[in-house]
């Protein structure tokens, strides 16, 4: 329908452009011609008039009746003009250079009478008119004007067959038109009435599938015939939503209960060990012939075995009820600086070079000061354990755009150790993963949900130096009262 709308539209406009510029031609050609016929009325009147003024001298002999004839030579020079202006085709221009002629040979025999006057002046007259101004003038004057007028009707009559042809063009096109319109508007109809019920039939199907899925015991609720599919739709659907919240508590219990039980497993697999060495110690001492005594160095391993624990425990409790952040303005180079003081002895120990390359400008971010350098101290600690022979790491810290457009600083921590294994993936977030032989697999857990309760992000990837890279995120204070962050006045605050 769009395709037959725009052609005839086309066909419209085009129809309308054609009769507007033929329309326009034929005006002009008609003009022309009215022109070319007024120009030779008045060159024939005006040699007629000429003429009649002879006549009158030739009867009366009186002088005085050729007079006017300068002013009429004038008046027929002027018609004669407008008649070589207005001829356009071959013939009319054959005719007005025959009248030009004539007119040229008709006054100038009469002047050269009139110079010389005798008693031969009458039979001069009577012939100069029966010869030029008859056969020369008005003869050619008169077939131009009957030519104008032929070829005017004649344009007349096509003008009149061209308007009658594009009179039956266009109701037949109006024909066409509506009858393309009524079998498009029938088509579409037709193919509409199958294409929805086609639709109500796989409505009514799928809203039965669902009602059996509901009632699977086969007591599928019965409708009344006059209910609609889509009503019959939205109401299985209804149902099979509301057992879909159902099935979603109890999948969401499941797996709360098997995240209890997987901690619980990590909890007594990492407990297991050091109550394992207490047990022993005990029994040894107690099967001591010279008494039950603990030996100095069976108090230290105890000592250490409690401390593992009391680790163990502490550091449970920080995955499972991390406290709550106080954030104040930090200035994350000065604290970045400050956790490497911390570890740059174990550095030195190992071998390891630790090298920052801050950008220009101030790094300010709202956080809690204690627990992004915990972050720190264990994303440090991890990139150490991974080069014990010695190594580099590298911290990057840019300001970049977050996809939400505010600024954002983005902390990149990257080391030249064996890197992540590639098969595990953002698995490495996940409590009790770990790669190292006597990690719980808390640790990156703990900083990624202090870095979520930021408003910031900590991701994993592999470090072109060839070891890990870990990417921590955190929203900058920009201005006062704009952006995600409230911007606290730094003068005078001190810097953690």
């Amino acid at each position: 329908m769009a395709v037959l709308s725009i052609l005839l539209l086309v066909t419209a406009f085009g129809s309308a452009w054609y009769v507007r510029n033929l329309q326009r031609s034929v005006s002009n050609v008609m003009t022309n011609h009215v022109d070319s016929m007024r120009s030779a009325q008045e060159l024939e009147i005006s040699i007629r008039e000429i003429r009649t003024q002879f006549d009158r001298y030739l009867i009366t002999l009186d002088q005085k009746h050729l007079e006017p004839v300068p002013r009429m030579r004038l008046r027929t020079a002027a018609a004669l003009a407008d008649v070589e202006t207005s001829s356009a085709t071959p013939t009319e221009q054959t005719l007005t250079k025959r009248i030009r002629l004539g007119y040229d040979h008709f006054f100038a025999a009469y002047d050269q009478i009139l110079r010389k006057p005798d008693f031969t002046l009458y039979p001069k007259i009577i012939e100069l008119i029966d010869t030029v101004l008859t056969k020369e003038i008005l003869e050619p004057a008169h077939e131009y004007l009957r030519l104008n007028e032929g070829m005017l009707a004649q344009t007349t009559t096509s003008n009149r067959e061209l308007t009658e042809r594009i009179t039956t063009g266009l109701v037949a096109l109006g024909l066409c038109g509506s009858i393309g319109g009524l079998l498009g508007g029938t088509v579409i109809a037709v193919t509409l009435r199958r294409s929805l019920m086609r639709s109500d039939a796989r409505l009514r199907n799928t809203a039965e599938q669902l009602d059996h899925a509901v009632h699977p015991g086969g007591l599928a609720k019965g409708y009344p015939s006059s209910i609609s599919a889509v009503d019959r739709m939205a109401v299985s659907a209804s149902a099979i939503l509301s057992r879909l919240r159902k099935t979603e508590k109890d999948a969401l219990r499941a797996e709360q209960l098997a995240w209890v039980g997987q901690m619980a497993a990590g909890i007594a697999h990492e407990i297991r060990n050091p109550l394992m060495a207490i047990k022993v110690l005990v029994q040894a001492t107690a099967e001591r012939s010279n008494g039950s005594v603990f030996r100095p160095r069976d108090l230290q391993v105890l000592e250490e075995e409690i401390v593992r624990l009391e680790q163990i425990v502490s550091g449970f409790l920080d995955f499972a009820r991390p406290s709550r952040p106080e954030p104040r303005p930090v200035d994350i180079k000065e604290l970045v600086e400050r956790t490497i003081q911390g570890v740059k002895a174990r550095a030195e120990l190992q071998g390891v070079e630790i090298v920052t390359e801050p950008s220009s400008g101030p790094m300010v971010v709202s956080a809690d000061p204690n627990q992004i350098r915990q972050v720190l101290f264990n994303l440090l600690f991890n990139a150490l354990d991974a080069q014990p022979q010695g190594g580099h790491i590298r911290l990057r810290m840019v300001i970049a755009t977050a996809p939400d457009g505010y600024p954002e600083l983005e902390l990149k921590m990257e080391d030249s150790g064996g890197g992540l294994p590639t098969d595990l993936g953002e698995q490495i977030f996940e409590p009790f993963v770990s790669t190292k032989e006597s990690g719980m697999g808390l640790g990156l857990s703990i900083c990624r949900r202090i870095a979520e309760t930021h408003e910031g992000s900590l991701t994993a990837a592999q470090s072109p130096m060839g070891g890990a890279a870990f990417i921590l995120r955190l929203p900058v204070i920009t201005s006062l009262k704009t952006g995600r962050h409230t911007q606290h006045s730094l003068e005078g605050v001190p810097v953690a």
